[in-house]
């Protein structure tokens, strides 16, 4: 018996620390900004998985929010809120793969949820990653892009021209990257782009400052955390959901940020 129980202790201990269940959960009146990539099926043992989430787990995820009560906004309807329900997130889209539209799109319609994709325009295939994964995904064309924004469900805003480091470019460029790509986002959906995301979530107070003056009214970030009232909305912190993670670690990360340590 007395085996029994350390056994069961040492279980309790390293299930603990992988899943950071005893974290005090936070507010709902702070809101959940997600970030997914992909909405795919896996492909292999490729490490690019993590940015896949299958449909099935980004619609349970999704009638989880529904069954819940949760009030869904784009990112820049969320900045532009005098008072913040409770229970609000935001879902973002990086990349603008073409998966959004034939995989997660479906699902948002079914719930009615919102979402903001953040566009490379005028981009065929996320050919910058070609020396990191075995396989190169196909984007958004600009038929899906303006079917999708019709629907009312969904905004477009920036990822640069060319998905590039900001930090490792000069001015010039930086500029170019920046104002470049919005005109571009603008021109496919004739209306204004006031969203941006951060390439690698690579961002300081310069290329802030150049984000703000290219004409954004938003942008997100990498970092972990929550938003509310107040903060910078030109770096708003998100959560990322992953393709390898259980629906156990989505909720510890909806309800407590972390779900390891």
């Amino acid at each position: 018996m007395p085996y029994l129980i350390v056994i069961l202790i040492v279980v309790f201990i390293i299930f603990s620390l992988r899943y950071n269940w005893w974290r005090i959960p936070q507010s709902n009146k702070k809101v959940r900004v997600l970030m997914y990539h992909s909405i795919s099926e896996h492909i292999g043992k490729e490490k690019h998985n993590k940015w896949r989430v299958k449909p099935k787990d980004f619609d349970k995820q999704m009638k989880w929010f529904s069954e819940n009560n949760w009030n869904s906004f784009t990112i820049s309807e969320l900045v532009k809120l005098d008072n913040i329900p409770e229970k609000s997130f935001v879902i973002t889209f990086d990349d603008g793969f073409e998966d959004n539209y034939t995989n997660a799109f479906p699902i948002l319609k079914k719930y009615g949820f919102k979402a903001t994709i953040y566009l490379v325009p005028n981009q065929k295939t996320n050919h910058w990653e070609e020396k990191n994964t075995s396989v190169i995904s196909n984007l958004l064309d600009n038929e899906q892009i303006l079917e999708m924004q019709d629907s009312s469900l969904v905004e477009f805003g920036s990822h640069t021209l060319s998905h590039v480091n900001l930090s490792k470019i000069n001015d010039e460029q930086l500029a170019l990257e920046l104002e470049k790509s919005k005109i571009d986002v603008e021109n496919i959906t004739k209306k204004e782009c006031e969203a941006f995301a951060y390439p690698y979530g690579k961002f300081d107070s310069k290329i802030v400052e150049f984000t703000k003056k290219a004409g954004y009214k938003n942008a997100t970030v990498v970092k972990r955390g929550l938003f509310s009232h107040g903060d910078d909305i030109l770096a708003i912190k998100r959560i990322g959901i992953l393709g390898t993670e259980s629906f156990f670690d989505f909720i510890l990360k909806i309800t407590r940020i972390r779900n390891k340590l």
